[in-house]
């Protein structure tokens, strides 16, 4: 039988109440009760099934409890240290990027990766447009931009790229496995790591050119985007050459590559 919605307020309320005791007496990360009522509020919005979403929720604490409990019982084992460093030292990485959050089950890497690529296509690619005049140089702007698009574009609280929209589908799937969703994470992140590679790739072809005009100071004039952006984009550009602008879209992707570990994801050119 169904659960009521007064029984499932309930558990939501009773399972809020178990993170924070957690919280409070045994690991505030590991049992992070923002980041649940982060889920919670974006299942609310996405108009999740609830009964499905809390009883999905307490077998996680469950397991977060059964984890936490076997760490502690290894707390002496070495290499599980070291191992606990390389996760703390990973994630405190790719968290200095932005973080879009885009459904209960998104995984934590696939959203931050997101985030990042999202800033490139929204205030660092554009300045290939004022820097760059040149017509073939220009058709492959436009290619990797759209695949930029493709993989990264956000526009409003629920427009997402193509890539991603195509991954909330599967994690909206009935029956879907996590295994299912560990691998379209992992190649989201693959097809991120062609494309950065391509984009520095296509960043040192410019460098190699030699052109006398990108030895000068950037001028925004016809930088044609909204307000707000383009006053971002000034500010992360001004002062900068054309050459020094191009380094800084190499230097911007080859840290998202750097950051998560995607340097073997490079086509062969």
């Amino acid at each position: 039988m169904p659960l009521r919605n007064n029984e499932v307020n309930e558990l939501i309320k009773k399972l809020r109440e178990k993170y924070k005791e957690y919280s409070k007496n045994y690991h505030q990360k590991w049992f992070d009760l923002d980041a649940f009522d982060e889920r919670l509020s974006l299942a609310i919005k996405s108009m999740m099934d609830m009964e499905g979403f809390i009883l999905a929720e307490i077998s996680n604490f469950e397991k977060l409890k059964t984890q936490y409990e076997n760490k502690k019982k290894s707390k002496e084992n070495l290499f599980s240290k070291e191992v606990d460093k390389i996760i703390e030292e990973n994630l405190s990485r790719i968290k200095k990027y932005p973080q879009i959050l885009f459904h209960p089950k998104s995984g934590m890497e696939i959203s931050y990766i997101y985030g990042a690529l999202s800033f490139l296509l929204t205030y660092i690619f554009p300045i290939t447009r004022i820097v760059i005049t040149d017509v073939a140089l220009r058709k492959k702007i436009d290619s990797l931009e759209d695949r930029l698009i493709f993989l990264a574009d956000k526009r409003g609280d629920d427009i997402y790229s193509k890539r991603i929209s195509d991954h909330i589908l599967l994690l909206n799937r009935q029956g879907v496995r996590a295994i299912e969703i560990e691998k379209d994470s992992s190649d989201y992140l693959k097809e991120s790591g062609f494309l950065l590679h391509d984009i520095i790739y296509f960043c040192d072809s410019i460098i190699d050119l030699k052109n006398d005009e990108w030895n000068y100071p950037i001028t925004f004039q016809k930088l044609f985007i909204e307000e707000e952006r383009k006053k971002t984009v000034i500010d992360l550009f001004k002062d900068l050459t054309g050459y020094g602008a191009i380094l800084k879209i190499k230097e911007y992707s080859s840290g998202i590559i750097e950051d998560f570990r995607l340097k073997a994801f490079k086509q062969n050119v």
